[in-house]
């Protein structure tokens, strides 16, 4: 079984949205039981005693001053009126330190402007984005995200867009060892066969050889040297999450 999903909230509504989440929601197989603490402190112990496990926070919980608990994803109160937004939150809560060594690795090779898109990509993966609305993200028109990523000479937003999704749903099917394609109905793909098809577009191959050339890892490498310069395609990242 998956670690636990740990939590703590001053929102009934908000605790009975995760139990859902949790019991039935599309995320369901991927994370363990719902663990609620009561306060600051006992979250504090349960992250000590389960540190593979995601945590959400109620923004608008009072807690004790202190520092923040490490990994935990803040659930502003705007976003609790959805549950598809919660377990969002939930996915983005999952082994977050991963996608952060990606992203260390891709400012070593590629440039920032690269950078800056593929950031906003991977915030984007957890579910369907068209390009108009990571364009928007980024303060561009659609036109004009599409000649940026052309002037880097990088992948179209599109194809971007379906890399980084890729990689999230590889890294969310390691992590919770399960197949592939629970993980991309988590994220959004109404069809395996739709996740099968977006990944043999994107990487010439089907989940189950790409899981078998190291999955996330494979996908992150793949990840890196599109985005990086001419001058680099050539180097051979070390591991890319």
């Amino acid at each position: 079984m998956p670690p636990p999903l740990l939590a703590i909230s001053g929102s009934r509504a908000l605790r009975r949205k995760l139990q859902m989440v949790v019991d039935t929601g599309f995320v369901s197989p991927i994370v363990g039981p719902l663990v609620l603490a009561g306060s600051r402190h006992e979250l504090e112990d349960l992250v000590e005693r389960h540190p593979a496990s995601p945590v959400v926070v109620d923004a608008a919980f009072p807690l004790e001053p202190g520092s923040p608990v490490p990994r935990a994803i803040v659930l502003r109160t705007e976003s609790q009126d959805s549950v598809r937004a919660v377990e969002r939150a939930v996915l983005m809560a999952i082994d977050p330190e991963r996608p952060g060594r990606l992203r260390a690795r891709m400012r070593e090779h590629a440039a920032a402007e690269a950078c800056r898109i593929m950031d906003r990509v991977l915030a984007r993966s957890f579910a369907p984005c068209r390009v108009p609305e990571l364009a928007a993200d980024l303060g561009l028109s659609h036109l004009a995200l599409i000649r940026r990523c052309a002037a880097l000479n990088v992948p179209t937003p599109k194809k971007l867009l379906d890399l980084g999704r890729i990689y999230t749903v590889e890294r969310l099917a390691e992590w919770s060892a399960r197949p592939s394609g629970v993980a991309a109905t988590a994220v959004g793909f109404l069809e395996s066969s739709h996740y099968r098809r977006t990944v043999r577009r994107a990487l010439g191959a089907p989940p189950t050889v790409v899981r078998q050339r190291g999955g996330a890892a494979h996908v992150g490498h793949a990840i890196i040297r599109r985005l990086s310069a001419p001058d680099r395609a050539k180097q051979r990242p070390r591991a890319a999450g």
